[in-house]
C-alpha cells in the first residue's frame, strides 16, 4: 500500500478505541468520544479509511483492518453480512456454519424481513433475502445470529436455490441432528405446494437412508391438496408422482446425486 499511513493524534485515538473489534460503528465511537462532534468523527473515520486502517462497508459502518490495506481484509464474512443487513445468517451460509456443507461458499446469505439486496465486497457477495413474517427461528451460535438447524432447513425448502439446491439440502439433512417437531411447526402456515415438495423430497431421502421419521412423512401427506411441480419455474416434463400429486421435473438421481454418485 503506497499511501501515507501516518496517523494524527485523533486518528490514533479512535483507531485504538476500535482496534479490538472486527466492525466499527460511528454511533458507538461517539459514546467513547463525547468531546468530538458527529461530523468530526465521520471525518476522522473517512481519513482512516483513506489510509487503509478502516474499510467502509456502508454509512457509519467500517471493517477494521489489522494491517493498512486498500482491499478489504475479510476474516469473518458472516459478521460483515450482519453489519450490512439486519437479520440472521441463513440458507447455505447457515449450513456451512453448522458444518453441514463441505465447501466454503462465497455468497453469504442473510434472512431479513422485507428487503432483498446484494453487495459485493472483496471476493464475497453478500445477499439479503426478504422472508417477511417467516424471518423467525433465530439463535445465537458462534458469536453470530443464525437460524436454528430446523429453521435453516425450512428456509432451504422454501427457497432451495439459496440452499444450494435439493442435492445439497438432502446431503446436509442426512448429516444433521434435526428437531423434527420444530421443523414441522414452521410449515403450519405454509402452502400445500411447499408441503408436498418437502414431503416428497423427505420420502426420497428416507427411502435410501432410513433417517426420516414416519410421523414426519405422515404430517406432510396430510397437507396434500392440489397438483404442483417440484421446481415451480422448471420444465413441464418429468415423472408424475401420484401419491404426492407432484410432477418431479428434477429427478431422483439429481435430488440425491451425492448418494448415488458419491
Amino acid at each position: 500500500m503506497n499511501k501515507n499511513i501516518y496517523l494524527s493524534k485523533q486518528e490514533q485515538m479512535i483507531f485504538n478505541i476500535v482496534s479490538y473489534a472486527d466492525i466499527a460503528y460511528t454511533d458507538e465511537i461517539r459514546d467513547f468520544c463525547p468531546d468530538l462532534k458527529p461530523h468530526q468523527i465521520n471525518k476522522i473515520c473517512h481519513s482512516l479509511s483513506s489510509k487503509g486502517y478502516l474499510y467502509r462497508l456502508k454509512r457509519g459502518v467500517y471493517l477494521i483492518q489489522k494491517k493498512p490495506s486498500d482491499l478489504p481484509l475479510i476474516k469473518n464474512p458472516y459478521k460483515i453480512a450482519l453489519a450490512l443487513f439486519k437479520g440472521y445468517i441463513g440458507f447455505s451460509s447457515a449450513l456451512r456454519i453448522y458444518d453441514l456443507l463441505d465447501y466454503e461458499p462465497f455468497t453469504i446469505f442473510v434472512v431479513t424481513k422485507n428487503r432483498s439486496m446484494e453487495k459485493r465486497i472483496g471476493e464475497y457477495t453478500f445477499k439479503s433475502v426478504a422472508m417477511d413474517e417467516r424471518a423467525t427461528g433465530i439463535t445465537y451460535y458462534k458469536d453470530i445470529y443464525i437460524s436454528t438447524i430446523a429453521k435453516t432447513f425450512f428456509d432451504c425448502f422454501y427457497k432451495p436455490q439459496y440452499g444450494g439446491g435439493y442435492s445439497t439440502i438432502t446431503k446436509a439433512l442426512y448429516d444433521a441432528d434435526m428437531d423434527w417437531n420444530e421443523f414441522t411447526g414452521y410449515f403450519e402456515l405454509a402452502s400445500s405446494s411447499l408441503c408436498q415438495r418437502t414431503g416428497y423430497v423427505l420420502e426420497l431421502l428416507g427411502d435410501v437412508t432410513d433417517t426420516i421419521p414416519e410421523e414426519v412423512l405422515q404430517y406432510f401427506r396430510k397437507r396434500i391438496k392440489n397438483n404442483t411441480k417440484l421446481l415451480p419455474s422448471g420444465r413441464h416434463t418429468g415423472k408424475y408422482m401420484k401419491p404426492w400429486m407432484l410432477l418431479d421435473n428434477l429427478g431422483k438421481e439429481n435430488i440425491l446425486s451425492w448418494w448415488y454418485h458419491g
